[in-house]
């Protein structure tokens, strides 16, 4: 990870902007209070080397879904103890079976399906209160992205988490009540705060448009470069980014390949779990620590698929940020997908 301190602004312009790709991952209203209780906790400090601490107030309360297992690591949730080159055997193995891939086109009138479970906590801001939520959403995309889309929300289950309970019944962690839907073209869903980018001509890694993914270098080393750029934390900020990418389920599987070929260059990556299980799909986890965290991606060594991504708490955190136990798995996302002739179709 970096070393360079980033400014406020720019970690809250990165974090709004994803908020608008990934609904269930955040929420803007709480990130705007975190954000003006970190500005006032700025103002009456000295100025300090290191923002860190600064960043994790605005970003903690932004992050919607957090986990409630523990992870299978054979490392010590610091990235010691892992195989650097081991991590890089499997995401190339990974980038040459998905080379093999022939995508399956889009025809008209079809859809491609994505389906997304996600597991985790929602740590209440400033204590220690949290709750678990299983959630899955779903999003029918038509061969023509200037149609209209459909996404749908179902919540499995909201419980306190067991130590960390709160008076009265527990939030879901999503803003969207179970069973709601939402329909527009592009993706450009009516829950998008008025102003927001035009999904149809704003192409990011959370929004692979067309013109987006062709722009796309081919490079390992450029693609890595890209990530870089997107996810604004040196290297492990490319591994969210790119396990944010991969989620989306949108792209080929070319540039899947050069993906999984960017991260093979990042030496601090490592393999932590050679059996980790998401939503009953087993693979390999390659990760490395991100602040408080260690964020992880899951590949499927027999056949180079991306199940899914998990962020796992590495050190204890004090009471001001949840109490959450080391090893803890903040949350977990798997992702499916397929081509249906339907919409609502699967």
């Amino acid at each position: 990870m970096s070393d360079q301190p980033e400014t406020l602004d720019r970690v809250l312009d990165a974090t709004l902007a994803r908020a608008g790709d990934e609904p269930v991952r955040f929420d803007v209203a709480a990130g705007k209070a975190a954000l003006a209780a970190a500005l006032k906790t700025r103002a009456a400090e000295p100025p300090r080397k290191n923002r860190k601490v600064r960043w994790l107030a605005a970003a903690a309360a932004v992050t919607v879904l957090t986990g409630a297992g523990l992870a299978a690591s054979t490392v010590d949730l610091t990235g010691n103890g892992g195989n650097s080159a081991t991590a890089a055997e499997q995401l190339v193995k990974a980038a040459d079976l998905a080379s093999g891939v022939a995508d399956q086109p889009l025809a008209p009138g079809q859809f491609r399906y994505v389906r997304s479970r996600y597991e985790g906590i929602t740590v209440e801001y400033g204590s220690t209160k949290a709750t678990y939520s299983d959630i899955v959403q779903e999003q029918w995309i038509p061969a023509n992205r200037q149609d209209e889309w459909l996404f749908r929300n179902k919540i499995n289950s909201t419980k306190w988490l067991e130590g960390h309970e709160g008076e009265g019944d527990p939030g879901s962690g999503t803003p969207f009540k179970d069973g709601q839907e939402f329909r527009g073209k592009c993706g450009n869903y009516p829950y998008y705060a008025e102003g927001s980018p035009d999904r149809c001509v704003n192409g990011t890694f959370d929004n692979p448009t067309p013109e987006f993914v062709a722009s796309l270098p081919k490079d390992p080393a450029q693609m890595l470069a890209k990530l870089k750029e997107a996810g604004q934390a040196g290297d492990s900020g490319a591994l969210l980014q790119a396990g944010q990418a991969l989620n989306s389920g949108q792209y080929p599987a070319e540039v899947r390949a050069t993906i999984f070929r960017a991260l093979a260059l990042i030496p601090g990556l490592v393999v932590t779990d050679k059996r980790a299980n998401l939503d009953g799909k087993e693979g390999v986890a390659l990760g490395m620590k991100y602040y408080d965290d260690f964020s992880e991606i899951i590949i499927d060594p027999a056949n180079g698929d991306f199940i899914g991504y998990r962020e796992t708490v590495a050190e204890d955190l004090p009471q001001e940020k949840g109490g959450l136990e080391k090893g803890t798995v903040r949350s977990s996302s798997a992702v499916t997908t397929r081509i249906v002739d339907s919409q609502g179709g699967k």
